[in-house]
């Protein structure tokens, strides 16, 4: 099942008296905050009223959050937008939709769900759990026949994935 909301960013801690709160992103593009017009903390909407993103973070300010006790409140909570406002671009696909999928040969053989993605360089690489094993794949267009992420459901090549996976045990 799609999410209706997106969390974008952890709030890190309160920066200065005024209420600003310092956010942890959890995008690949810190820019797209500077585009939010409103944001959820704990359900409910915040209407954005200023945003600062520089090589020493991301700063929100927030309608009605006017001094440090205020923001001292949020510390630690989840900031998520609403999926309309996710931003996701052309051919991408948010790791939250991938969460979860269950992994498919074209046979219908089940290879096993996605549990975690790691970032760490050219491609993302999902891990697949089945049973107590776990395997690795990166996510590469020639090993995918298709993505199916409302129905959690995603069919692989076999040869393209054997080439590519690795089994831990």
């Amino acid at each position: 099942m799609i999410q209706s909301k997106i969390t974008v960013g952890e709030v890190a801690r309160p920066h200065g008296v005024g209420g600003t709160l310092k956010i942890n992103p959890l995008t690949d593009d810190v820019r797209r905050f500077e585009k939010l017009k409103s944001v959820f903390v704990d359900g409910k909407e915040y209407a954005v009223s200023r945003v600062s993103v520089s090589q020493n973070g991301v700063f929100l300010t927030l309608e009605g959050v006017n001094d440090r006790n205020a923001a001292e409140s949020f510390r630690g909570k989840d900031v998520q937008v609403s999926r309309e406002n996710a931003d996701v671009g052309k051919g991408r696909v948010l790791i939250v939709d991938v969460l979860g999928c269950e992994v498919f040969f074209e046979d219908g053989e089940k290879v096993g769900e996605v549990t975690d993605i790691l970032q760490h360089g050219a491609a993302d690489v999902y891990v697949l759990e089945k049973g107590k094993k776990q395997i690795l794949f990166p996510a590469l267009k020639r090993v995918f026949v298709s993505e199916d992420y409302e129905n959690k459901k995603i069919v692989v090549a076999r040869g393209a994935f054997d080439e590519v996976a690795v089994y831990e045990d």
